[in-house]
């Protein structure tokens, strides 16, 4: 995820970032465990949901043959898993199928449901027409929908048709609706949104990346009127029971925890 959400200025922004990467690292080292600035605020636990834990995604990109899930089970509140790139895919990779599906996805969602972590997914857009668009939530739907996931994700990061891209969208949302699938959100970023003339109203949830430093901490959040559920704010993350870095994502309160990850019911 990610790869392509590069916004206007976007070298100027990679130099303060790495600028600001420093400092924050030192900061998060120094501070007392009980400290609190003025941005990064603890959340209490609720009712067994401990919000400082982090929600983590991942895909065919991160090995099952390198994660201990026992130990990283331990740690998150919740997974996002990748389904697929697309359904085709021009070149091969190590993380996905020629057909888009992604390498990893049965085992990281089933080794996480067998340890009660609850596991949403997500697709990468990556359709050039309405058509190709609503064959990729078809193959979206069928290889995930058996998993009961508590989200439905649509990742979109470029703009993959030349006609009206909103129409596009739109119908990767409406053929999941028409499949079954309750629970539709949209990853971007605000700036991608406002640029692109996105029409996010539709959907159930938004997730939005906004790195700041991107230090492996949460240093910033989003500065925008629009309404999101969920915020990526690194790619940097680290957790025992694996040895690279990991996105890692955060709710701001318990209704919102439930509304993703508990299919909207009230933690009991």
């Amino acid at each position: 995820m990610r790869k392509h959400l590069k916004p206007p200025g976007i070298l100027m922004a990679l130099i303060l970032s790495l600028a600001l990467a420093a400092f924050f690292v030192e900061l998060n080292i120094a501070k007392d465990d009980s400290a609190e600035d003025s941005t990064v605020t603890k959340v209490t636990l609720n009712n067994g949901v401990d919000l400082n834990k982090p929600i983590i995604d991942i895909s065919g990109w991160q090995l099952p043959s390198e994660m201990d899930y026992d130990t990283l089970s331990q740690q998150v509140n919740g997974v996002i898993v990748r389904v697929q790139h697309g359904i085709s895919m021009k070149k091969k990779n190590n993380a996905a199928f020629q057909n888009g599906k992604d390498k990893a996805m049965d085992t990281h969602i089933q080794e996480f449901q067998k340890r009660n972590v609850p596991v949403a997914v997500y697709a990468y857009v990556n359709g050039k027409s309405e058509k190709e668009t609503r064959e990729e939530a078809n193959e979206f739907y069928e290889r995930a929908e058996k998993y009961k996931p508590t989200y439905w994700w649509l990742d979109v990061e470029e703009v993959t048709m030349k006609s009206d891209f909103n129409q596009g969208i739109e119908a990767f949302r409406d053929e999941l609706i028409k499949l079954g699938a309750k629970n539709i959100g949209i990853y971007t970023q605000d700036w991608f949104i406002t640029a692109n003339q996105l029409d996010v109203t539709p959907y159930n949830s938004i997730w939005l990346a906004h790195y700041g430093g991107d230090t492996g901490y949460w240093d910033t959040s989003p500065d925008t009127t629009i309404k999101y559920d969920l915020h990526q704010y690194t790619s940097r993350g680290r957790l025992n029971g694996f040895a690279g870095d990991l996105d890692f994502n955060r709710v701001s309160n318990i209704e919102d925890y439930n509304k993703l990850f508990n299919h909207g019911e009230p933690i009991k």
